[in-house]
């Protein structure tokens, strides 16, 4: 009777342990989860932000040549910051994921090709800022 329930008890103990650690096991795979995903969100940051500079760069080259208007160079400004906006509401939770990475990455695309655009389009400034000139 007794070597019984010594066994059962035992059993129990042993059946304990392993949930136990299973539990534990759990949880560090929760925190390199988390972990990876952190990682991957400051990667998404940076592509993103080095984007933003690359084109902010272009703008003020376009500004700096002649290349845009005013308006041009307000509009593209204005694109730049609001791209800005949204990271920063993506970043909110602390981490940016894939989806609102793509979302960002297409926002830049269409701000890449305006830049471009707005760059050899045929309206340039003129020199003294006073009206505008054709190329």
């Amino acid at each position: 009777m007794k070597s019984v329930l010594t066994k059962r008890t035992l059993g129990v103990l042993a059946l304990g342990l392993v949930a136990t650690g299973a539990q534990a096991s759990w949880d560090h795979h929760e925190r390199a989860y988390d972990r990876h995903a952190y990682q991957q969100s400051q990667r998404f940051s940076q592509m993103i932000d080095a984007r933003q500079d690359r084109q902010m760069e272009r703008i003020m080259d376009g500004m700096h040549q002649g290349h845009l208007t005013r308006g041009e160079f307000r509009r593209l400004q204005r694109k730049q910051h609001d791209i800005r906006a949204m990271e920063h509401h993506f970043r909110a939770d602390g981490v940016i994921d894939a989806r609102e990475f793509q979302r960002l990455d297409r926002a830049l695309d269409v701000a890449s090709r305006n830049i471009q655009g707005e760059k050899h389009d045929r309206l340039a400034r003129s020199p003294y800022g006073n009206g505008y000139r054709f190329n």
